[in-house]
């Protein structure tokens, strides 16, 4: 019999216990169901989940500790580390598509490999360690710096022997060699090459300058230790260049012991006066204007003649620009203009002739 009632003991706390454990279950608050029902509504986690993974964490902060200790927290915590995680990819997609995107790389393919590199670099280690292909960004980067440096070696090769026509083959070698970068630079075999080019081309030109100089016409004075220079077009009497012979628009050259500068003379001649305070120059089809205050022009008259000129210094304004404008032209009419008259003076093959070797000598000894 006491066998028997222990077994009856036994039984009942077992029902006991049961019943309890139905009554804990039963006694979830709405609130915790509530939170549960969120976390369960999240489904399949995607890029699209953030708003009810976000619901659900706020829902739950929302809790008191009782409460949140019935929610199941690690099934909402796993929710977002899978949304992290696919953020996380989904940048990482960008960048490995960016790489894809690049190709087969040629010189063109500066700009895509720079947005890539750019692109990698912006992003967070985490993402980084998912582009699987950043190994193919360095070797289009390596590909491109191969394909630049042998660019530039072959246009230094292309230099050749060098003479006055090689300046626009020397500035082309070194505008490429300038545009990369220093580790670039350091590849280019015959970068020695370019530097000696360059010095060379500086003591061809000079030479020439001097040359040049040499059939000028020559002004010197002793005293103030001061030398000019005319080309042969410019107008000029045996001591001094002159005014009333015609209308012309010319450089001269001046030097003293310390330095080398250019002057431009534009000078109107007629028989009447225009007063001109502006000349307009139409080169082709670009137009360039000066204007003058009245003491800036210098007026006189002889014989029946009137002259009026301007005498400026080139290294003020764009006037260097505007005589090479003149030297590459086709047509190049200057206007000279008053309030009332003007005058239109077309410049000739000879004067412009005459301008391209002061620029010459200019460019090359200033």
């Amino acid at each position: 019999m006491r066998d028997s009632r222990t077994i009856k003991r036994i039984a009942a706390l077992i029902l006991t216990l049961a019943l309890a454990l139905s009554l804990t279950a039963c006694g979830k608050s709405e609130a915790a169901k509530a939170v549960d029902a969120l976390i369960d509504g999240i489904g399949e986690v995607t890029l699209d989940s953030e708003a009810a993974i976000a619901a659900a964490e706020d829902a739950y902060a929302a809790l008191t500790a009782e409460d949140q200790e019935d929610v199941d927290q690690g099934k909402l915590q796993a929710a977002r580390d899978t949304y992290e995680q696919l953020v996380l990819q989904a940048q990482a997609d960008e960048v490995i598509a960016a790489i894809a995107a690049i190709g087969t790389v040629t010189a063109d393919s500066g700009e895509a490999i720079g947005a890539a590199r750019q692109l990698y670099e912006s992003c967070d280690p985490a993402v980084q360690a998912l582009v699987a292909n950043a190994g193919d960004l360095e070797a289009a980067e390596s590909a491109l710096s191969e394909i630049r440096v042998r660019a530039v070696s072959e246009l230094i090769d292309a230099i050749g022997q060098v003479s006055m026509d090689s300046a626009g083959k020397i500035d082309e070698a070194q505008a490429a060699f300038d545009a990369l970068g220093e580790a670039d630079q350091a590849k280019v075999a015959n970068a020695a090459v370019l530097e000696s080019a360059a010095e060379e081309l500086t003591a061809v030109k000079k030479a020439a300058a001097e040359q040049l100089l040499a059939g000028f016409k020559k002004e010197e004075d002793k005293v103030r230790g001061l030398k000019f220079y005319y080309p042969s077009a410019f107008p000029y009497y045996t001591d001094y260049w002159a005014t009333d012979v015609r209308c012309f628009a010319l450089p001269y050259l001046g030097q003293d012991s310390s330095r080398t500068w250019l002057r431009f003379i534009c000078n109107y001649t007629g028989d009447d006066w225009i007063f001109f305070k502006k000349l307009t120059f139409a080169i082709d089809d670009e137009r360039y204007t000066k204007s003058f205050n009245y003491f800036d022009v210098t007026r006189d008259n002889a014989y029946g003649d009137v002259w009026e000129y301007v005498d400026v210094d080139v290294s003020e304004g764009n006037y260097e620009e505007i005589l090479q404008a003149i030297v590459d032209s086709t047509e190049t009419v200057i206007r000279f203009e008053g309030d009332d008259y003007h005058y239109d003076l077309t410049v000739s093959a000879g004067d412009k002739e005459a301008i391209g070797q002061m620029l010459t000598v200019y460019q090359a000894l200033k």
